[in-house]
């Protein structure tokens, strides 16, 4: 029978960890949050409301602010010494919704709990939802796709139900927010499966509930994790493909049945073979690369794409467009790239995503 404990990794968000120490109580959770030095007093709030209502968990201090990732391990490590097998991860800035906590505990399969990760899905999406922020979601889940072949729809989301035992084997190479993207990956490819449970999207006044979250320091941290393991997973073995995410009939795009969500995707990842294929092999003809190099070069595409479950077809297509008008395919390749992921994004947008 599985086990689960509350982690509420803390770092200045005083004025809201007690509504989610609330909702952990509500559900019958021991608490762990883990003060990530926060300079406001948000340490001493949840001491005073786990006394003040008698409820069940503790603080844990981290001597100085290292990042998400630093407060989450920490608080892996005390949920397993009390005997828990999940950790059920809420941030403290009160943006998720602690009524769904029992869809999360639900979502667990009868059998290999064990080896279950579950995932927070925020929907639905306003119609005023921060485009670049729609794209960058986007962008992470197919990257993770790309690297292990699941097909989750918030990659970033921080309300999840971890299996313990696997996620401490984890030898992650990401230290702060990218951490939760590659731990999908490093999890599916250690064998877990994957739930997702909807969740609505909460916003909170920024005076409320300040983010963290510093563009230049942690985008740039993910992105360049998502590519190493994306790399990863096509250069090297061993490391497994999910059980319910994509399939070999994705080489084939646009055939096979999916799902509005990996059909989005999917559209992307063909915007960007397209693009990358055919700006590439245009490239290498504009200066007359050798016809080997440019053989060789296509070739770790084609392997890329393979090992990815990337679209085949449109390899060929960009070669041979790269090859007879290199100079058009040198300008058209990324717009065209770029237009055709916009539309999957806004298509999938409109589909109430």
């Amino acid at each position: 029978m599985s086990s689960v404990v509350g982690i509420v990794p803390l770092y200045n968000h005083a004025l809201t960890v007690p509504e989610v120490l609330s909702g952990l109580h509500a559900h019958g959770l021991y608490a762990l949050v883990v003060d990530d030095g926060s300079t406001d007093g948000g340490a001493e709030v949840a001491e005073q409301w786990l006394i003040a209502n008698g409820a069940r968990g503790q603080v844990i201090r981290l001597a100085h602010n290292q990042g998400k990732a630093a407060a989450l391990l920490a608080g892996f490590t005390a949920a397993a010494n009390q005997g828990a097998t999940h950790a059920l991860t809420i941030d403290a800035d009160g943006q998720h919704d602690s009524a769904r906590i029992s869809a999360f505990l639900n979502a667990l399969p009868a059998e290999c709990p064990e080896q279950t990760l579950v995932l927070g899905d925020r929907r639905a999406l306003p119609r005023n939802y921060p485009t670049a922020r729609l794209c960058g979601r986007f962008l992470s889940g197919l990257a993770v796709r790309a690297a292990c072949g699941a097909i989750v729809g918030d990659a970033a989301c921080g309300m999840r139900l971890y299996p313990l035992a696997m996620t401490q084997t984890l030898q992650c190479r990401s230290g702060r927010y990218a951490w939760e993207e590659e731990a999908i990956i490093r999890l599916v490819w250690a064998g877990a499966s994957v739930q997702q449970v909807e969740i609505p999207v909460i916003y909170r006044d920024a005076a409320v509930a300040p983010s963290h979250y510093q563009f230049g320091r942690d985008w740039t941290e993910g992105a360049l994790v998502l590519v190493f393991s994306i790399i990863v997973r096509a250069f090297t073995t061993g490391r497994r493909w999910a059980r319910n995410g994509s399939t070999r009939i994705d080489l084939l795009w646009p055939l096979g049945k999916r799902t509005s969500m990996a059909g989005c995707m999917m559209n992307m990842l063909a915007a960007f073979t397209l693009a990358v294929t055919g700006f590439t092999v245009a490239a290498l003809t504009a200066v007359g690369a050798p016809i080997p190099v440019t053989c060789s070069i296509v070739a770790i595409i084609a392997w890329v794409a393979w090992r990815t479950n990337a679209p085949i077809v449109l390899i060929a297509i960009g070669w041979i467009a790269g090859i007879m008008a290199p100079v058009a395919t040198l300008c058209a390749a990324p717009v065209i790239g770029a237009a055709w992921s916009f539309i999957a994004v806004r298509r999938r947008r409109s589909a109430g995503s």
